[in-house]
Parts: structure tokens; sequence; C-alpha cells
């Protein structure tokens, strides 16, 4: 009975001390006390210092408010966001300034975009990325950029079509003339590359544009090629055009429009490619050279054709794939030219293919791949096939009347 009795009183005492430990979440945190940051950009101050601007949510049918050095334009809190800007020694440092000057405690969970000025992107990035990936909060998965200009320019944008910036440019890395990179791609790529190189999206606000190309100046980021990277310091920039080639190399292409004039005709054919693939194929010969022919092959569907050729008949079918074969060569040459040789980066993942094959000459090779990459022969094989010409087969304007499609 006694033995009965200790026990009960035993259970009576767990149950008391237990009961406090469940009386809610000690250490909650409301979402009205969170500064949610959806975007963050990084430039390089004028006397060295990190500046850091962030892009702040602002639930609506409230007023946002921020700060960028102690004013904010009104113009900036009418959307749903607000830009907030601040300067430090490291980032970590700015971070810190940025909570000084706000009232909410600042959120990165939802941060998925991160924006790099290209004079800071010129000085070095490794700094950056190293708090980036060791913050807890920090999403590995957020997509990078670099900017011709400034990255608090890009912030700043509040797209007609796009809730935010950072909205903005995420679908626009989804469409066919851009690219996706996020902080693992990177991470991944410095990692397995001795020379670290990578590339991100080149971005541009529409200010920068000239009119000449549009109508009048928007506020929008576009796509304008790639930043090249080596070591974290971007060496390089590819414009839009030979960015095409970069894609093509690194089995990034998505659907692509490519137009053509083909030999000895007047007018021009456009074809959609629908399908792509890139494969490497690594040699090294008895004499030590290293070679490696990549083979392209792809599928496209004619989409216009303002020549006056009858796509039915096999001779000009066959004459249009040596075309569009012959262009994407030729924009794939240009872009190894211009970064094989002039920049020495290897973002195509070509060292990678010859550790696999030849993994007893990269254990040599790799430290000084900075030297070899340049010297390496590359051979472009590609074949594109067209599997659908539409519904009429010469242009429309070389039909008869009376005759029948």
């Amino acid at each position: 009975m006694k033995r009965r009795t200790i026990r009960q009183i035993a259970r009576i005492l767990v149950l008391s001390f237990s009961v406090p430990l469940l009386t809610g979440c000690w250490d909650r945190r409301e979402i009205n006390d969170l500064a949610i940051v959806l975007a963050a950009g990084v430039d390089e101050g004028e006397k060295g210092e990190v500046e850091l601007t962030v892009q702040i949510y602002v639930p609506s049918g409230k007023e946002g408010t921020g700060s960028s050095g102690g004013t904010v334009d009104a113009n900036r809190t009418k959307g749903q966001t607000t830009v907030s800007t601040a300067k430090g020694r490291s980032l970590a440092d700015a971070m810190s300034h940025t909570q000084e000057r706000l009232s909410r405690k600042l959120f990165w969970g939802h941060s998925d975009v991160f924006v790099f000025g290209r004079k800071r992107a010129q000085t070095g990035i490794n700094d950056d990325l190293d708090f980036i990936l060791r913050f807890g909060q920090m999403r590995e998965r957020a997509d990078v950029y670099v900017t011709g200009g400034k990255a608090v320019d890009i912030m700043k944008i509040l797209p007609r079509l796009e809730r935010s910036s950072m909205e903005a440019l995420r679908e626009l890395s989804k469409l066919e003339v851009s690219t996706e990179i996020d902080l693992k791609t990177i991470v991944q790529n410095m990692i397995e590359n001795p020379e670290q190189t990578f590339f991100l999206p080149y971005v541009q606000a529409g200010s920068e544009i000239s009119d000449e190309h549009h109508l009048h100046k928007t506020d929008m980021s576009y796509f304008n090629g790639v930043g090249i990277f080596k070591r974290g310091v971007m060496v390089g920039h590819v414009d839009d055009d030979l960015t095409r080639g970069v894609f093509w190399l690194t089995n990034r292409i998505k659907s692509s429009v490519i137009t053509l004039t083909p030999e000895d005709s007047e007018g021009t054919v456009s074809i959609n490619l629908i399908s792509t693939s890139t494969t490497f194929h690594p040699h090294i010969d008895r004499n030590g050279k290293w070679q490696l022919v990549v083979s392209i092959v792809g599928m496209a569907d004619v989409i216009e054709n303002t020549t006056k050729l009858d796509l039915m008949k096999p001779d000009n079918i066959k004459l249009i794939n040596q075309g569009a074969s012959d262009l994407i060569r030729d924009r794939i040459e240009r872009a190894l030219k211009q970064i094989q040789m002039n920049m020495k980066a290897d973002i195509f993942g070509m060292g990678e293919s010859f550790r696999r094959h030849y993994p007893k000459h990269w254990k040599q090779a790799k430290m000084k791949w900075d030297e070899l990459f340049p010297q390496v022969d590359i051979d472009a094989n590609v074949k594109i096939r067209i599997i659908h010409m539409g519904i009429v087969s010469p242009n429309i304007s070389t039909l008869n009347p009376g005759e029948e499609k």
C-alpha cells in the first residue's frame, strides 16, 4: 500500500513539472514582428565597403517603411515591396546595420534572389558567398544573378507584370532566353572544378537599355547574356548572341528559334528547336594532345518560310538541316574563342569529362588546368533534323489560287 502511494505521488510530481513545458512556444515569433526579405543585392561601396540592399515584403493594405541611407522614395512604398540599404565592412556587418534601420526582425527564409553589382563581382564575391552559405536562414536554392550596373537599381524596380522585381527575375529565368543558377549549383561547380569557374545570368535594368531597341525605357529587368566567374571574380561577360553557344555547350538550351538564309536562296527560314542533347567525347592521343569532340543532336519544326523552297523535297530539307547545323556550330566556335582563349575559364565542365575518362592523366593535370584548357583541341559536331514542315510546304505566296494545298 505504501509503495502504491509513493508511485502516485511521483506521477503527480512528474505531471506538475511537465505542464509548464506544454503551455505554448516560449520562443515564438509572430509574423507581424518580422520583416520578410524577398531579395537582396550586394554592391561595392565607394570606399571598398559592402553595400547591402534588401527588398522587403509589405502586407497589402499597409504602407511600408524602409530606408536607403535614411531616405525612402515614396513611390516605392506604394507596391508590395519596399527597399532598405546599409553599408558595412562585410556582408554580415552590412546586414546588422540594415537591421538597425528596421522596426521588425529581418527574416531570410523567403529570400529567393541574390543580385551582385558589376563592380562587386569584379572585386570578388567569395566572401559574400561564404556568409550566405553559413547563415542559417539563407536558402541554398536561391537564384543568383549579376547585373551590368548596381544591384540596388534592380532591387528598386517595381515591374508592372509581376508583384516584385524578385518574382520578375525568377520568371525571366524560366523562359527560353535565360537560365537558372542557384547557390547549390555554384558551390558544386566550385568544388568540382579546380579553377572554381561558373557563370551567372547577366541582367540589366530597363533604364540602362537604349531607346534604339525599345520605344521607351521601362522599369523591367532584361536578360543580357552571362557573366563568367573564376575563383569568385567576374573575368568577363558574354553577350546575348554568344550565350546561346554557352547554353548548347552546357546542355542548358531550351526551346529556341533560329533564323537562317539557305544557300543560293532569297528569303529566310525560321525553325524552332524543340529538343537538343549535348555530349562530350574526350580523347588524349599518343603524343599527349588533349582533344574533345562536342556532339549536339537536335530536332526542330519549321515555323516560317519566306523562300521559294518546297520543303517537301528531301534535298531542300537537307539544305535547311545543314544550314541550321552550321549556324549553331558558328555560335559555339565564337563562344569558345572568347571564353576558352581570352578568359581561360572552363565553365562547360570539360575538365570533369576528362577526369571521368582519364583519371590518371587528370590527377597530374588538374592543378595546371588553367594553362592546359586553352590548348585543348575542341571540335563541334552538330546535327539538326527537321521533323515537321507545317501545313504548306512552299511559301504561301507561291501557291496558285486554283490549286489545292
